[in-house]
């Protein structure tokens, strides 16, 4: 799962509006950080929306007291504290991101897997201290904690099979924070909008012009280079597009790479060449959750449950690997054609 700092959001934190006259809609865009990492709203109005940048900073508001792993008075901070076989309320919010979570564990035989955390705290921990070790043992006693099946909702409350689980819903709560917006914004009336959190886009109704909203996939090595360049670049419209790569965050332990996503299933990082995957789907959470999916499954354990996707209104799949001899494979599954 990707590690966020989450922080509470501050929302205008930059403003513009592509100015038109006689009251025509143009392209309202304000933007802050939120999450370790940043967001930017734009939507298509005659003039600011009040509204609209209050209830996005409403949703980030209480999509960071929900699922942030680094406030102590987070409800998943709660849970992870609730030691405990003993069913434990949870709020509406959290119950339905980490049911969606449990059933994407499932659609992906567990590559996406809610509880991950303590694999993630030892990666984290490295992370921030060189004179640390991925130790072998560690991660090996971590991993007896890890498994989906570990827990499950049950009457609006969470339920352990084994005191010691914790959660990390980090490779979701960002799709999640994009799909709340959409159903505030569309609430309000603003019926065109391109959403950006931390990275994961979505996308509804189209630009002023007509025109409909122009994303990129980033090129892995552009990225570490400090560019942006895209390596495909498509329309979206109705829909997310959300990538996992393994590319930003990772260290070298004794000459070997380590990266923050790990295989739950075996408590050490993925054993393919799969460094970004990229999501098309109806929804951000579903998107979010299966980059991170396919970043461990690789190109065949995607195709393999491709089929079970359907039920989650899944439209493509581009994964990229480093090719022999230098440049990158592309490897697509129902991808659409490029935008000109």
């Amino acid at each position: 799962m990707i590690p966020r700092t989450v922080c509470v959001p501050v929302v205008c934190c930059f403003a513009l509006a592509l100015v038109a006259c006689g009251g025509e809609p143009v392209v309202q865009q304000f933007g802050g950080p939120t999450m370790g990492s940043s967001f930017t709203v734009k939507y298509v109005a005659p003039s600011p929306l009040p509204a609209v940048p209050a209830a996005v900073a409403e949703e980030l508001a209480a999509i960071d007291a929900a699922f942030s792993n680094w406030r102590v008075d987070s409800e998943i901070a709660r849970v992870n504290v609730h030691a405990s076989t003993t069913p434990l309320p949870l709020s509406p919010r959290f119950q339905a991101v980490l049911q969606l979570a449990l059933a994407m564990a499932k659609a992906t035989d567990g590559a996406f897997d809610p509880t991950v955390k303590p694999l993630s705290d030892l990666y984290r921990a490295a992370k921030n201290d060189p004179q640390r070790r991925l130790d072998g043992a560690a991660l090996a006693a971590a991993k007896t904690r890890v498994g989906w099946r570990l827990v499950e909702v049950r009457d609006g409350a969470l339920v352990k099979a084994r005191p010691d689980v914790q959660l990390d819903l980090d490779g979701i709560a960002a799709g999640a924070a994009c799909d709340a917006i959409a159903v505030r914004l569309q609430a309000l009336g603003v019926a065109d909008f391109y959403l950006e959190v931390t990275g994961e886009v979505l996308c509804r109704g189209r630009k002023p012009d007509g025109e409909t909203w122009r994303i990129g996939v980033v090129d892995p090595t552009a990225d570490q280079m400090g560019d942006e360049t895209p390596i495909r670049t498509l329309a979206l419209r109705d829909r997310a597009l959300c990538t996992s790569g393994d590319y930003r965050n990772a260290l070298v332990v004794d000459g070997n790479r380590f990266h923050h996503v790990f295989d739950p299933r075996t408590g050490g990082n993925p054993k393919n060449d799969v460094v970004s995957a990229s999501v098309l789907a109806d929804s951000a959470a579903v998107a979010d959750a299966l980059g991170t999916a396919l970043l461990v499954l690789g190109a065949d354990g995607a195709q393999a449950i491709w089929p079970r996707l359907d039920a989650f209104a899944v439209h493509g799949a581009l994964l990229l690997s480093p090719a022999p001899g230098g440049g990158l494979k592309q490897f697509e599954i129902a991808w659409p054609k490029d935008d000109a």
